[in-house]
């Protein structure tokens, strides 16, 4: 990961975890993450990009082998403090993973690779670390929606006005801090996983949560799940 993006994360870590934990967003994304994993008994598991661990954490009570794993030490250090039941170590998550071949029977990366400038070497490190057979799942902010603003018709209903997509870009986020987004539409995170072999079994568009009468017919996420064949 780019060390200046690392550095912005490591600024950000407290105001981002006490973000998350007031946050119908995070919300929204934890139901589906949840409704997805059930159970993990013996499974190992590799949290890509943990941030402050919650689901590195939440894999470990379902009874997986997991070990959470994020570029930012600030946000590992808030991690290994509040969840010291659970594995996690700094890594940057752009360089070659830490991990034998096929050492993990899933790769979970949630709302990660949107904040990440190059991304190939991530869908490549997975399907190696991934055995055969592997699951390798992610979610990112719809692209489709993120950039547009919301807006309030005459009626009070309230919807976003996109003005562009294909056009691959990088912005800066103010939520909790100073961080990086780069935009991609939805074709390049499916072209980039075809590219590193894998298969998608899976996709999911959750209609958003409904709050100030927002448009739920509008997806906030977009999570995907892939298989390693052979």
């Amino acid at each position: 990961m780019n060390g200046s993006v690392i550095s912005q994360w490591n600024d950000v870590a407290e105001t981002y975890t006490e973000n998350q934990e007031n946050s119908l967003f995070a919300d929204a994304n934890r139901a589906v993450v949840k409704a997805r994993f059930t159970e993990l008994h013996g499974t190992r598991v590799l949290d890509l990009g943990c941030g402050y661990g919650y689901f590195t954490d939440y894999f470990r009570s379902i009874g997986a082998e997991v070990v959470g794993v994020d570029g930012s030490q600030a946000m590992i250090d808030i991690a290994m403090k509040r969840y010291p039941d659970s594995a996690f170590a700094v890594a940057d998550i752009t360089n070659p993973l830490p991990f034998e071949a096929g050492e993990f029977d899933v790769v979970f990366c949630n709302l990660v690779l949107m904040d990440i400038e190059n991304i190939e070497s991530v869908f490549t490190e997975c399907h190696r670390v991934l055995a055969p057979g592997g699951i390798f799942y992610y979610s990112i902010v719809h692209p489709a929606f993120y950039k547009g603003e919301w807006k309030t018709d005459a009626e009070g209903k309230t919807g976003k006005l996109i003005t562009s997509y294909i056009t691959s870009g990088e912005s800066e986020n103010h939520f909790w801090g100073s961080t990086k987004h780069f935009h991609r539409p939805l074709s390049y995170y499916l072209n980039r996983a075809s590219d590193a072999r894998f298969m998608l079994v899976h996709s999911e568009e959750p209609r958003a949560y409904h709050e100030a009468a927002k448009n739920e017919d509008l997806p906030l996420f977009f999570y995907a799940e892939y298989r390693k064949q052979g």
